[in-house]
């Protein structure tokens, strides 16, 4: 079974998840999901959900 996850959020990185035990402990390499920093799950599934559920606004695309 793999040891870390990256978690991407609308096809931009939200963080990488490592497993940590039987649990995964989240790590944002996006500030906007700072709030998930140390967080741990039980499967990489509720990480993805859980940064789903932050609600990231859409990116500004260039005009």
């Amino acid at each position: 079974m793999t040891d870390a996850y990256v978690i991407e959020i609308n096809d931009e990185a939200a963080g990488i998840i490592v497993r940590t035990g039987r649990d995964y402990s989240f790590y944002a390499s996006n500030p906007y999901y700072a709030e998930l920093e140390g967080v741990t799950f039980s499967s990489p599934s509720k990480a993805e959900h859980a940064a789903r559920r932050l609600k990231r606004p859409p990116l500004a695309r260039a005009s």
